[in-house]
């Protein structure tokens, strides 16, 4: 009877349009998504390497200037490699599975300059206290297409898969056959979205082919196809669910459009709100404020700060008395601004990770927020990324700082030992192994809710037979 119910499928879904028009739509959205991943996948990745290239170049003729000066080879002025222009490139390149979700990472800072010449305010601009939002609304992605088209798609196709044939009086027919009205639902329903999903998981495996390639990318695309499949199979779920609640089409798309509507936007936008107005993010005003009093301070008392710093660093000679004191007063004003805003980066980083242990449980009310929080780790288009580069890059900077600021304070040079112990900025990125352990529980909690619903749905189809 399976046979027969699929043979139908065939003639009636496939052959009348409605499946070429939805595996159209997908193909064409899957394509374009990812192509234009890729493309900007691609420019940022030429902007970064452009930036470093640059930034390497003026560093490497800084170091050649020292050589030459330590082997009094040259003449040097008092801005010959000065260790205030000691300048590292920062970059945070995109992940290997970047052209599939862009995320936050068009809404955050990909490259800083860690120099004495930068603070926190002027390495990241107005960054760093922006709103730390659970959910990002960018670019047209494929991450876009999965969390929000998809679930439309298999609505708009199996909405009717019992109510067509009540509507059009053929189903008591149907039902005279030997089979039960779960039998035929099911199949019906995974005919028609199993479609879909072949048609999308086949395209997806072509992309990940063609767009590029990386050391990680085919299994940061195992855990994205794992996430992307359990959220089919959720969808299926309800929708099943709402075909056995429901005798008329139009009550089963209604719902549908509701439940989507939900949990794609509604419920998304309650938690973005609440944690906003529960974690409130430090004013940027006030962390101005901050950096500008401490550069007016260390220009009214440079020479008490200069004469603390040296009795702090005993070991420290006196350099060159002609090298111009804005230098120290531009390092010094640096580390007091660090100093006197640190309870307000301590607070961004506590508001930041509220709203994180906030959608850690929040998630579970909706299962596209657990979708594309899984999908954005798996692509790594996730706001913890961004974090994590912004905090290497922090650290970077005070490693910078320590190393450069007793020789900038006494006016002399470092040397070239100690410029080559200096590492160059390098993001560690997290392991693949690790975001897949992350993702296990949510992505169990997804899986058990579509069984459940599907149980829930058989049964009230089996219930339902003995009413048609």
């Amino acid at each position: 009877m399976t046979r027969a119910i699929l043979y139908h499928e065939r003639l009636d879904f496939v052959a009348r349009g409605p499946a070429l028009l939805a595996v159209a739509l997908i193909v064409l959205a899957l394509v374009y998504a990812a192509s234009s991943g890729a493309y900007w996948r691609d420019a940022r990745l030429a902007s970064l390497e452009a930036f470093e290239a640059k930034r390497l170049d003026t560093l490497s003729t800084w170091r050649n200037d020292l050589v030459a000066i330590e082997k009094d080879a040259r003449e040097a002025t008092p801005y010959d490699a000065n260790p205030m222009g000691v300048l590292f490139p920062a970059i945070l390149p995109p992940a290997s599975l970047a052209d599939f979700a862009i995320g936050h990472a068009d809404l955050q800072p990909a490259s800083a300059e860690i120099s004495p010449w930068r603070n926190l305010s002027s390495m990241f601009g107005r960054y760093q206290f922006d709103n730390p939002t659970t959910l990002a609304s960018s670019r047209f992605d494929v991450a876009l297409v999965i969390v929000m088209l998809l679930p439309v798609l298999m609505s708009a196709v199996s909405f009717d898969v019992l109510a067509a044939d009540r509507g059009r009086g053929t189903l008591p027919l149907a039902m005279s056959f030997p089979v039960r009205l779960s039998r035929l639902a099911w199949t019906r329903l995974l005919f028609r979205n199993g479609l879909l999903w072949l048609v999308a998981v086949t395209v997806m495996a072509v992309l990940i082919v063609i767009n590029g390639e990386g050391d990680d990318r085919v299994a940061r695309f195992g855990l994205w196809l794992a996430v992307s499949l359990a959220y089919g199979l959720f969808w299926l779920a309800a929708i099943a669910l709402c075909v056995a609640a429901f005798r008329t089409a139009m009550s089963t798309a209604g719902v549908l459009v509701a439940a989507w509507m939900l949990f794609t936007l509604a419920i998304p936008a309650a938690i973005a709100t609440v944690s906003e107005a529960t974690y409130p993010t430090p004013s940027r005003l006030a962390y101005l404020s901050e950096i500008r009093n401490a550069q007016a301070d260390t220009n009214r008392e440079l020479a008490k700060l200069t004469a603390g710093f040296l009795m702090d660093h005993p070991d420290l000679t006196v350099g060159d008395d002609d090298v111009p004191s804005y230098f120290r007063a531009a390092f010094l004003s640096n580390q007091a601004a660090r100093e006197n805003t640190r309870s307000i980066v301590d607070a961004y980083e506590a508001a930041r990770r509220d709203r994180a242990r906030t959608l850690e449980w929040a998630q579970y009310l909706s299962p596209a927020i657990i979708t594309q929080r899984l999908l954005y780790l798996a692509a790594g288009a996730d706001l913890e990324r961004q974090h994590a580069y912004q905090t290497q890059a922090r650290t970077a900077l005070d490693r910078l700082a320590e190393t450069v600021g007793p020789a900038v304070v006494s006016r002399n040079r470092i040397t070239v030992a100690e410029f080559d112990g200096l590492s160059p900025f390098s993001f560690q990125d997290r392991p693949v192994l690790d975001i897949a352990s992350s993702a296990v529980w949510p992505l169990t909690f997804l899986l058990v809710l579509s069984v459940a619903c599907g149980v829930v749905a058989h049964r009230r189809l089996d219930a339902a037979r003995v009413h048609e």
